[in-house]
């Protein structure tokens, strides 16, 4: 997967020509191999360093985007912001950054091979406790960093989260919006300009939609709705459309997260509440932030471990899916028994009918756990689908061999 959120579909003319002027243009230095995804910036593209033989990823700003002078300066400032945060752990490293022939700007950045929390939260429904801190706990340490450095990234959000599958962490990226506190010079104010509303509404904080000055903290209000997601799934307002997200994030007070997720301990809930205070000055700092989840118990270890670790056995009980399947199957057992004591009334082939059937109904039970077995609301993610209809066609396959035998 790629370092940034890809959302718009890759293909086409145009596209091909786009890849085969980027391979031309960096030909000497990387090579590159394909697309991984476009979003409404810029094209992100799989390469290989030719020098160090790593994979890297390749970011090109859109055509469009290129032509727009503020576009590829504010481009040029995610480059600068990212790599000023190189040596953080939780941060995207940006390692180079320069233009194609016809002017477009490009970034050559670290290849995060994962997908981002967005994606796992669209996959996996919502996160164990103390995944979901430890995952807070790095995003913290990035924002502090970035802070110190004097940058506000300004879209802090579950898309922009990337989950490094291979070292289990999660990096923040994509700085392109992000502020830099003291810049100066003549670009400056039309960059960050106050009032500039850039990103998605549903992430966006108090300050950003009614103008007032944009510091460090409105990066910490955006964590807290990304602690709230991570932690429950969704937000905490009520909201569908553009008009109702601007009015719950001036004027509601944000649902408390134990009622949406009564597992979660309540310092962590507080620390989020406080995260989400309207006024910027009752929000706690970055530094703050990470103190606060480092007494939650050392998160940053959590998630780290591989598949027998203990944490996985208590995911699975968290999601009921052993106490499910054992209902399941014990009804399974007892709807077999019963065809087995009509067998001189049934057809032959009843009793192993029924078998095919209750080991597929054990087998979508124990999915529908994993996606459905907390408590409260959960989505019904696309991979749930697809493993309930491979069951299914399963079953169908397998009572229609029995049948014919």
């Amino acid at each position: 997967m790629d370092t940034s959120p890809s959302d718009l579909p890759i293909g086409g003319d145009a596209d091909g020509r786009a890849l085969d002027q980027v391979r031309t243009a960096l030909a000497a230095d990387y090579e590159v191999v394909r697309p991984l995804g476009r979003g409404a910036m810029a094209t992100v593209y799989l390469a290989r360093d030719r020098a160090l033989g790593i994979p890297v990823a390749v970011k090109v700003l859109g055509p469009e985007q290129a032509a727009d002078e503020t576009a590829g300066k504010r481009f040029e400032r995610e480059a600068r912001a990212a790599a000023s945060l190189a040596e953080h752990p939780n941060a995207v490293a940006v390692t180079r950054f320069g233009r194609l022939p016809d002017g477009t700007p490009y970034l050559v950045m670290q290849y995060v091979k994962g997908r981002t929390m967005e994606e796992r939260l669209e996959a996996e429904g919502r996160l164990p406790v103390p995944e979901a801190t430890a995952v807070l706990a790095e995003v913290a340490s990035a924002l502090a960093a970035a802070h110190g450095n004097g940058i506000v990234h300004r879209d802090v959000r579950a898309g922009n989260v990337m989950w490094d599958e291979e070292k289990r962490r999660a990096l923040l990226t994509d700085f392109g919006i992000a502020a830099v506190l003291d810049a100066g010079g003549p670009d400056a104010p039309r960059l960050t300009r106050t009032g500039e509303l850039l990103g998605d509404v549903r992430h966006t904080s108090p300050e950003q939609l009614s103008g007032a000055p944009i510091t460090e903290l409105t990066d910490i209000y955006q964590f807290g709705l990304l602690g709230y997601e991570l932690l429950a799934g969704r937000g905490p307002y009520e909201a569908r459309s553009s008009a109702e997200w601007i009015r719950a994030h001036l004027q509601q007070e944000p649902r408390g997260l134990r009622e949406l997720r009564p597992d979660v301990p309540e310092p962590l809930a507080a620390l989020l509440q406080r995260c989400l205070a309207r006024e910027p000055r009752h929000r706690p700092a970055a530094a703050d932030v990470v103190r606060a989840l480092e007494r939650q118990g050392s998160p940053a270890d959590v998630g780290r471990s591989g598949p027998t670790d203990e944490r996985d056995l208590a995911k699975l009980l968290q999601r009921r899916v052993p106490q499910i399947v054992l209902i399941a199957a014990g009804a399974g057992m007892g709807l077999i028994q019963i065809v087995g004591s009509l067998d001189k009334v049934l057809p032959p082939q009843s009793q192993l009918l029924t078998v095919i059937f209750v080991a597929a109904s054990v087998l979508a039970s124990a999915v529908i756990a994993w996606f459905h077995g907390e408590r409260g609301r959960q989505r019904a993610p696309a991979l749930e689908r697809v493993l309930l209809g491979l069951i299914g066609l399963a079953w169908v396959a397998a009572t229609i061999v029995a049948l014919v035998r």
